[in-house]
C-alpha cells in the first residue's frame, strides 16, 4: 500500500510539472512588475536594450542572449522564455531563476516577448 501511494504521488509531480506553468494573460501589470525583475535581474548581461550588451554580457563567450536579433535557442513565446529563466540554459551563463517567484518568472518572459521583438 505504501508503494501504492509513494508512486500516486510521484505521478503527480511528474504531471504538476509537465503541465503546471499555463502562460498567463499578459496584462500591463505584469508586464511592469516583469519589466522591473528584468532591470534587477537580467540587465547585467542582457542589457537595457536587451541587446546582450549589458556591463557583465560583454564579457561573455557565449554571449548572452540579443533579443532583437538572434535566434533564441528554446523558443520566442512566453511559455518557452518561462521554461528558460526557470531552467537555465546548458553550456551559457544563462543560468537558473527558480529563486524568483513564479509571476516575476511570467512578467520577465511577457516583458521580453512583448518588448523585445525580432527586427526585420
Amino acid at each position: 500500500m505504501q508503494s501504492l501511494l509513494i508512486a500516486v504521488a510521484i505521478g503527480f509531480v511528474v504531471i504538476r510539472s509537465v503541465f503546471a506553468g499555463s502562460a498567463p494573460k499578459a496584462t500591463p501589470e505584469l508586464i511592469e512588475k516583469g519589466k522591473a525583475a528584468y532591470v534587477t535581474n537580467c540587465v547585467t548581461c542582457h542589457g537595457d536594450n536587451g541587446d546582450g550588451e549589458g556591463p557583465a554580457g560583454k564579457y561573455m563567450n557565449p554571449k548572452p542572449r540579443n533579443f532583437i536579433k538572434d535566434k533564441f535557442k528554446k523558443g520566442n513565446k512566453p511559455e518557452q522564455l518561462f521554461q528558460t529563466i526557470t531552467n537555465g540554459l546548458d553550456g551559457t551563463a544563462m543560468t537558473s531563476y527558480k529563486h524568483l517567484s513564479e509571476e516575476e518568472r511570467w512578467g520577465i518572459a511577457h516583458y521580453i516577448a512583448a518588448t523585445f521583438k525580432k527586427k526585420k
